[in-house]
């Protein structure tokens, strides 16, 4: 077990008039190599859970352990290289003069030597995609999605066990949304980081995850695979959320006609493109 929470309560504002009880008795745990989406409405607690796992929070209660140690009073740094956060619009973090010297910031205290710094940043670019002609430029003459490239090799550089993804995508088109999640499934399967995706979006949830936690008012109102949390529709809309769309579709399809035996378990673009490809496929034979 790579990441266990116990019994997780957190209180915003504690012991004042705006008191708020944030995360409230949660607990799950995470395996190695797992691409986990945390999903749930806005004020739900996902931001505010994730930013325990890496010292940026410390729970009012209970406890958190990576791989098996107890990190609650863990030191931050070394906590740090083993989880690393992106934030919502990465690209703000960037702050030196060069690519090179941001993606390359977090080494400082490693006392590494320049090839092994060096090899260590090129092997960080390469795994998001990032040209390497651009290393020695400004952060200001990339491209918004060459920022947010440059900001994510900037955590990957520290080889973290974990890698927590905070709305990654927002405000980037449909492409760029698709590049930053492929590139986190490259880190999965290439580097074996874990994945830990914060997302409103119940497709990218669907189509990457392979386990789905739903908060709801603090508390884990569900967890299990993108099947069996997304065939419970009735009990996600009650708590304002919904299911991919294409999973709507193929559930009306099934009732529509039902001498197709149209699979309900479609959650997917992908999944309903090779379904219909084996359907047209045999009532071609």
């Amino acid at each position: 077990m790579l990441l266990r929470i116990e019994h997780l309560s957190y209180t915003y504002m504690k012991g004042t008039p705006f008191e708020k009880k944030a995360l409230d008795d949660v607990s799950f745990e995470i395996d190695k190599g797992d691409f986990v989406g945390i999903i749930g409405h806005t004020g739900c607690g996902k931001s505010t859970l994730v930013q325990h796992f890496n010292g940026l929070l410390k729970p009012d209660e209970g406890n958190i352990f990576l791989n098996e140690q107890c990190i609650n009073n863990s030191n931050i740094k070394a906590l740090r290289k083993s989880v690393g956060f992106v934030f919502q619009y990465p690209e703000h973090q960037l702050f030196e003069s060069t690519v090179y010297k941001d993606i390359a910031f977090g080494l400082k205290n490693e006392k590494l030597s320049k090839e092994e710094e060096q090899q260590r940043v090129i092997q960080a670019a390469n795994a998001v995609g990032f040209d390497l002609s651009l290393l020695e430029n400004s952060i200001y003459d990339l491209s918004g999605g060459q920022k947010r490239r440059a900001a994510i090799a900037g955590v990957i550089v520290m080889n973290p066990q974990i890698l927590v993804l905070d709305e990654p995508a927002a405000g980037l088109d449909p492409l760029g949304r698709d590049e930053i999640l492929d590139f986190a499934v490259k880190l999965r399967k290439e580097y074996g980081i874990t994945i830990i995706l914060v997302s409103h979006s119940m497709e990218d949830v669907a189509k990457y995850a392979n386990k789905v936690i739903v908060m709801n008012e603090g508390k884990v109102e569900m967890i299990g695979s993108p099947g069996k949390v997304f065939e419970d529709e009735d009990r996600l809309r009650k708590i304002g959320l919904g299911v991919p769309q294409i999973a709507t579709l193929f559930k009306k399809l099934s009732v529509a006609y039902p001498q197709y035996n149209i699979d309900r378990e479609i959650f997917t673009v992908e999944e309903a493109t090779r379904f219909l490809l084996r359907l047209l496929g045999g009532e071609n034979k």
